[in-house]
């Protein structure tokens, strides 16, 4: 994998989790350990991109992430957290981290977002994800946050 782009997609990821969110990415080179994975209620972002370059990122949050970032962005009581503003909130960082990183690739703007999607995950593991070309992994104080990434 391009080393640049995994150097780029570390750092813009990071900047917008601590500046938007409060929340530090420790970017991990390694797989954690089987107990360090994480399973469970997990929440999906989905959102593509064209024009200049085209591709598309998945993001992973662990629940407990997910209603963490909530918190900070919204301003909300961690008690009153919805799914909805959750899913929301999930589907706004893939929008906010993707374009940044765009800003960054794609310094003309021929790229443009298309609109995120977020969904719950009931029962996820990301042990399917490992071995994904594009794979990118955080860690945070509230789980690892998976995310892969597809470039063309």
């Amino acid at each position: 994998m391009d080393q640049d782009l995994r150097r780029i997609i570390f750092k813009t990821f990071s900047e917008v989790f601590e500046t938007m969110f409060f929340t530090f990415l420790e970017p991990l080179e390694e797989v954690p350990g089987k107990e360090d994975l994480g399973h469970g209620r997990f929440i999906e972002a989905t959102i593509s991109y064209s024009g200049g370059c085209n591709g598309s990122f998945l993001f992973y949050f662990p629940w407990e992430l997910g209603k963490n970032i909530t918190v900070n962005f919204l301003g909300v009581d961690e008690d009153g957290v919805q799914e909805g503003q959750v899913k929301d909130t999930a589907a706004e960082t893939a929008n906010m981290a993707i374009g940044s990183l765009l800003g960054e690739l794609d310094p003309g703007g021929k790229a443009a977002l298309a609109i995120p999607q977020a969904r719950v995950l009931a029962e996820f593991s990301p042990e399917i994800l490992l071995g994904e070309t594009g794979l990118y992994m955080f860690n945070t104080e509230f789980g690892v946050l998976w995310v892969v990434g597809t470039h063309a």
